[in-house]
């Protein structure tokens, strides 16, 4: 299968160079303050688009102190802000992380109008108060489609897919028409769960509406979507029949590829990106070291590692290191990979030290991954996988004394075994089973039909 990915990575043609455009770049962010000064070096006060792009500015680079001072300066003229100015205080302050200010605006105003209720609620999904934001929603008198977004990527990004599927339901129910952003999310819960039905239903919807703009970021998330989901075929030809691409679009397809083990088409994919000019970044090179990783491509991986500064200028962060370590420890290389770690200019972190304890672990080496295992457990005291790790460790040199003074540790902290769960999609609905649990309502069926 490798092979036909590789043959068609070879057809795509290079895109047309994009026409410089010199309006098309972001305003400087400083240019609104310096109008906000000037106004009151003038002796007057700043009108309200003036404030509302000033706190604008404030929230895009997070000039905490530079937005309270307006704030004070709105207080002390007007006593009170108007709505419009209250929604910019409230996504300054989320902007900035604090959450209790963006509240106190928002709770002073009376009139609330949606797009000041939805700033709300965006604040509070971003600050991970889900409850809150969905609280916010609930409470709205009116709902635009830009409210519903706003709580849907909210449940998205906070790893609840089951709720943005469901939320997404009631958006139909309610007659609102999904768009471009509306679809981005339910397909990031689509993947979450692995939920294929509802992934090709959207896909489905986007080729039968001519009013969803079909942006990159749109088909990335199919293309993601269908990676997800076990089917990388189809992810594929997302890839190279859907327009437009951009870079994530081709680091989306490169970390597909890596996951699920194809690291020659991987490689196919890299190099087809050197043909066409693309310059790879630091994601790229995640998604390529996975590849060599998975495959037990050693020379590869360390030629492509070696290459990331020296040719591109991209320092190797943790995950890059933490892929090389992966691939020497598959490989064998204990060692190597211990002399890699020590090299680190940082501090390595938990992912780092987990790929070497799952090569000490296949390949036996006791003594280093009992180093290793400690600590993994200094820097992650409550992970219940560490402790099993080390148990197992300990069980595989039969140790059995080690390993029952680990199990009892599990127990006094309270530190236990996670239930092994299973998903299954059934008409649309993704049902999870855990090992030993008869809560499900369709365990009971599945007993009385059992023999």
């Amino acid at each position: 299968m490798a092979g036909n990915y590789s043959a068609t990575l070879s057809s795509i043609s290079n895109p047309p160079p994009k026409r410089s455009n010199q309006h098309s770049k972001s305003q400087n962010p400083i240019n609104p303050l310096l109008t906000y000064h000037q106004t009151l070096a003038q002796g007057r006060f700043p009108d309200t688009p003036t404030l509302i792009f000033a706190l604008r500015s404030c929230a895009h680079v997070s000039a905490f102190e530079a937005g309270q001072t307006i704030h004070a300066q709105i207080i002390k003229t007007r006593s009170r802000p108007d709505r419009f100015i209250a929604t910019s205080l409230v996504r300054f302050y989320s902007a900035c992380g604090h959450i209790s200010f963006a509240y106190q605006v928002f709770d002073e105003i009376t009139e609330k109008d949606a797009a000041l209720r939805t700033a709300m609620l965006s604040g509070f999904s971003l600050d991970g108060a889900i409850e809150n934001a969905r609280h916010v929603f609930d409470e709205m008198p009116e709902r635009d489609i830009v409210a519903w977004n706003a709580m849907l990527s909210g449940y998205a990004q906070s790893g609840l897919p089951q709720a943005t599927l469901e939320l997404f339901r009631e958006m139909q129910i309610a007659n609102f028409r999904p768009n471009e952003v509306t679809l981005v999310s339910a397909l990031s819960a689509c993947s979450q769960l692995g939920s294929l039905a509802v992934g090709k239903w959207i896909h489905a919807y986007i080729d039968r509406h001519d009013s969803i703009r079909v942006t990159s970021t749109l088909n990335n998330s199919l293309a993601h979507m269908y990676a997800k989901c076990g089917r990388l075929d189809a992810a594929f030809h997302v890839f190279v029949e859907r327009r437009p691409r951009n870079m994530e679009s081709w680091n989306t397809m490169l970390t597909s590829f890596a996951i699920h083990g194809c690291g020659s088409a991987a490689l196919s994919l890299f190099s087809q990106m050197m043909r066409m000019g693309l310059t790879p970044d630091r994601i790229s090179f995640v998604g390529l070291l996975m590849a060599c990783s998975h495959g037990g491509m050693i020379d590869h991986a360390t030629r492509c590692f070696d290459c990331m500064n020296r040719v591109y200028g991209i320092e190797p962060k943790s995950e890059h290191y933490g892929c090389m370590v992966d691939v020497l420890s598959r490989g064998g290389f204990l060692e190597e990979a211990q002399l890699l770690i020590d090299s680190m200019p940082f501090e390595p972190d938990a992912y780092v030290w987990g790929a070497l304890l799952g090569g000490c672990l296949t390949h036996k080496n006791y003594e280093l991954g009992l180093h290793t295992a400690k600590c993994l457990l200094e820097l992650e005291p409550d992970e219940e996988s560490r402790y099993i790790a080390l148990l197992n460790l300990h069980a595989m040199s039969g140790k059995r004394e080690d390993a029952t003074m680990v199990r009892n540790t599990m127990i006094d902290m309270g530190v236990n075994k996670s239930s092994g769960s299973s998903k299954i999609e059934i008409n649309g609905v993704v049902h999870e089973f855990l090992s030993g649990d008869g809560s499900h309502y369709l365990s009971t069926q599945y007993k009385e039909n059992s023999f």
